[in-house]
């Protein structure tokens, strides 16, 4: 799992924007040629407060989703703590550079392949927001891998990781999306 980072000076694990920009799409050769994921997804939720927040921090859910991804998927999430007028829209723009900023809001979920240099069979799983119990929510996060996951193994790895109703048709190529995110910092 990768955390992406907004914030100044020390950043603890996962990387920030600027490295993120620079390695995304080293970061997922890399894991697909050694093994190390399948696929790939975004956690997209606010990252300053609310309940899918407490599920991945208080309720272990980092933990779990570390433990379901495995060697399967390898796991942004989209991590900020200094909320301004530069971060309150971050999974958006997050979300326009994958070409789903209009089929999906957070929170959320969203898996995708990458091959060929593009971005591909993106699928988004809304997380209930309105659930209040952290717990579910966690629950709920350990599921969706564990569906996208058995999908993968059902239908091959290239395979559209959910239902072909959430299905976002298309794909973006690596280049696009790293070129909008840049012209964003």
């Amino acid at each position: 799992m990768y955390a992406i980072q907004m914030q100044a000076g020390p950043r603890g694990l996962g990387m920030g924007y600027e490295q993120f920009i620079e390695q995304f799409v080293s970061i997922c050769q890399e894991h697909l040629e050694a093994g190390c994921a399948k696929a790939f997804a975004f956690v997209f939720y606010d990252m300053a407060h609310g309940v899918v927040r407490q599920a991945l921090h208080d309720a272990s859910g980092f933990r779990l989703l570390h433990e379901r991804t495995g060697k399967d998927f390898t796991l942004f999430y989209l991590h900020s703590s200094a909320i301004d007028a530069y971060c309150q829209d971050f999974n958006e723009r997050f979300m326009s550079a994958l070409g789903i900023g209009d089929q999906a809001s957070p929170p959320c979920m969203v898996f995708f392949h990458v091959h060929n240099g593009s971005i591909q069979d993106v699928s988004i799983y809304d997380i209930d927001d309105q659930t209040e119990d952290p717990v579910l929510v966690a629950a709920e996060l350990e599921q969706y891998v564990g569906q996208a996951k058995k999908l993968m193994y059902e239908q091959g790895n290239l395979a559209p990781l959910f239902d072909v109703r959430k299905l976002i048709p298309g794909f973006v190529s690596c280049a696009e999306f790293i070129t909008k995110l840049k012209g964003w910092n």
